[in-house]
């Protein structure tokens, strides 16, 4: 099993954080979207926010991203990204059962939204537990609920 580590994300991940970001998405927005550099260069700088970004590390080497944050009694699941070289190794998997553990504690929702063209992330969340409540032409909109204690 992978081991891996947090840190927390300061101004300076910005390229970093566009870089995994488009490793790990990168193939899926092709799909839908197509990529176009100059937009997806655009969007990540109005949507980064080193607030709510951590940096998943294996040893001193990013292996991922995790931004995430609490609303409305439910954690938000904004984005799990990890890199082509770091997948399929249970980190994923490990840091959405803590995620989901800490809601749980805590009976808030766990809430996400996975691209339509990622079958394989919409299975890992449907495996922990998540289960569709809306769809849009891109998107399943997902949502793990805690079991009434």
């Amino acid at each position: 099993m992978t081991e891996f580590t947090f840190r927390n994300a300061n101004d300076g991940d910005f390229e970093l954080s566009f870089e995994i970001r488009k490793n790990a998405l990168g193939k899926y927005v092709e799909q839908t979207w197509g990529w176009d550099e100059n937009r997806q260069w655009k969007y990540h700088k109005d949507d980064f926010n080193p607030a709510i970004l951590r940096i998943i590390e294996v040893g001193n080497e990013p292996a991922g991203t995790l931004e995430n944050y609490a609303e409305d009694n439910s954690m938000i699941v904004s984005g799990l990204y990890i890199i082509n070289k770091f997948q399929n190794q249970g980190i994923g998997t490990r840091v959405m059962t803590s995620i989901i553990r800490n809601a749980s504690e805590n009976s808030a929702n766990v809430m996400l939204q996975v691209l339509k063209v990622n079958p394989k992330a919409k299975a890992l969340y449907e495996r922990l537990g998540f289960t569709v409540y809306e769809t849009t032409d891109t998107h399943f909109k997902m949502i793990y609920k805690p079991v009434e204690k």
